[in-house]
């Protein structure tokens, strides 16, 4: 069997991808040498790509993997070239719904294109069982998209977990401050003082709806809420799971403990 190989499926957005490849940096144990890190191939593609939430609600008529299929395209030529097996993490919540997910799967398969692909949900749902055994009430920020196609629910509520969101009437405002062109976090960077304090706000609305921890679901949002705790409730950024996820299947060796980062 040939080695494996992380590969990211980036430009969804951009700095997703810039922020999977941080997370896969910080937990991968190493000797404190460039050479004893992992090889990673990281393909950020971002105009050929579109909008996820737009495609599921129908603003736009080609599925997002179409697009991550040509990506894929040129990881598989690239991990031809060093004799090695690609193993891709996307990291783009909306990209896991059922319509683009599988559909990338199928157009892998129709293409002789073997990779693996890691579920970054299925994987959110793991690294919570591992590292909070005795919680049940998540809470979850996602993006009308996200939410409107229970892309977490759908997975998680088997594991045994109660989904718990924010109110429907302000869910409009949650996706706003991804999506607002001014000062959203998509468009804004560093965040914007208005982003932040949003979802300070919506993971304040969680917490007193009985959330014992929070899923940060969007691949953005980490960067308006880089604690690791709010109020001594866990936050869930689920690039952190599938970071841990691709490490495990690449070279489990080198994971670090699931407490912390390496030290």
């Amino acid at each position: 069997m040939k080695e494996k190989l992380i590969c990211i499926g980036g430009g969804v957005g951009p700095m997703a991808g810039v922020e999977l490849h941080r997370k896969i940096i910080e937990n991968t144990e190493t000797n404190g040498t460039d050479q004893d890190h992992l090889e990673v191939h990281h393909f950020s593609r971002s105009h050929d790509i579109g909008d996820r939430t737009r495609y599921l609600l129908n603003e736009i008529s080609e599925n997002p993997a179409e697009g991550m299929l040509r990506t894929a395209t040129a990881i598989d030529k690239a991990a031809q070239a060093v004799n090695k097996q690609p193993v891709i993490g996307v990291p783009c919540n909306t990209f896991h719904a059922p319509e683009i997910f599988n559909r990338f799967l199928e157009l892998l398969k129709k293409n002789n294109i073997h990779a693996q692909v890691l579920n970054m949900i299925a994987e959110t749902g793991i690294f919570i069982k591992q590292s909070f055994p005795n919680i049940e009430k998540i809470g979850l920020m996602s993006t009308t998209g996200t939410r409107n196609f229970r892309i977490y629910n759908n997975v998680l509520e088997p594991f045994g977990f109660s989904i718990i969101e924010v109110p429907e009437q302000m869910q409009e405002e949650l996706h706003d401050s991804v999506y607002n062109k001014d000062w959203g976090i998509k468009a804004k960077s560093p965040v914007s003082k208005t982003a932040r304090n949003n979802f300070l706000r919506f993971a304040k609305i969680l917490a007193d709806k009985g959330a014992e921890a929070i899923i940060l679901g969007c691949t953005e949002i980490p960067s308006a809420l880089s604690e690791d705790k709010l109020n001594n409730i866990p936050l869930v950024n689920p690039m952190t799971a599938l970071s841990r996820a691709l490490i495990s299947e690449v070279a489990p060796e080198k994971l670090c403990s699931i407490k912390g980062l390496c030290e």
